[in-house]
């Protein structure tokens, strides 16, 4: 499989399963994923997406060389750090002030919604890249021979 292919998958992957974590969020513990009301509904997607760029880039470039979870780990950073950085700006831009550059990230920095987007992007792109590994140490040329039955 093509490394490109694999980290297209991981990224819908991580997508879908960062709106799977935040809706078990709502419904069990009753937390909002973006608790401001004058916020966009399109500024959590728009973290949720920005974030997903991350994955498929660290997924993409992990799968040649490295250790998956030493890329994991960075992609969990670049991942907290983008969810945060894509929120500010578009809170930011929503209410014209420049003080939500600061302040949103300190109010969303511990948030289940961004943690749990950062736990998600750690294990898919360490099983993307897993995936990808193994993949690759099988013999590819190697195929069994049907079973014919006996005339």
């Amino acid at each position: 499989m093509s490394r490109w292919l694999v980290a297209t998958m991981a990224s819908v992957l991580f997508i879908a399963l960062v709106i799977a974590v935040t809706g078990f969020e709502a419904l069990l513990a009753d937390v909002e994923a973006i608790r401001q009301p004058d916020a966009t509904p399109y500024l959590g997607p728009a973290m949720v997406v920005g974030a997903g760029v991350a994955v498929f880039l660290a997924t993409a470039m992990g799968a040649r060389e490295g250790s998956p979870v030493v890329t994991g780990l960075v992609a969990a950073a670049t991942t907290y750090l983008v969810m945060l950085g894509v929120g500010a700006v578009g809170y930011a831009l929503v209410r014209s002030d420049a003080a939500e550059l600061l302040v949103f990230p300190a109010g969303y920095a511990l948030s289940p919604f961004v943690v749990g987007g950062v736990v998600v992007a750690l294990v898919t792109v360490v099983g993307g890249i897993s995936a990808v590994r193994w993949q690759g140490s099988r013999p590819q040329g190697q195929q069994s021979s049907p079973i014919r039955p006996q005339d």
